[in-house]
């Protein structure tokens, strides 16, 4: 249980290396919509929902948590493609 904590805090720090740049460019370049809104949002709720069932150890929920958060960065780059 222990080790499955340490391994998710990693993986979800891992994965801010990403998301935080992300919204950083998207607020400077101007292109915060209510897309980009609900692509953070769902990768925070996502991210949150992986972090707990990585530590549960429920594979199959842990898989769709970790997709619906990398929809939520994908929406942010969509917005960033667009805004160039």
């Amino acid at each position: 249980w222990a080790n499955r904590l340490m391994f998710a805090h990693d993986n979800a720090v891992e994965n801010l290396v990403v998301f935080a740049p992300l919204v950083l460019v998207v607020e400077l370049v101007g292109a915060n919509s209510g897309m980009t809104a609900f692509g953070a949002a769902l990768y925070f709720w996502a991210r949150l929902a992986h972090y707990a069932v990585y530590t549960l150890g429920i594979p199959i929920v842990r898989t769709v948590s970790f997709f619906a958060g990398l929809a939520g960065a994908i929406l942010l780059m969509i917005a960033l493609v667009g805004a160039m």
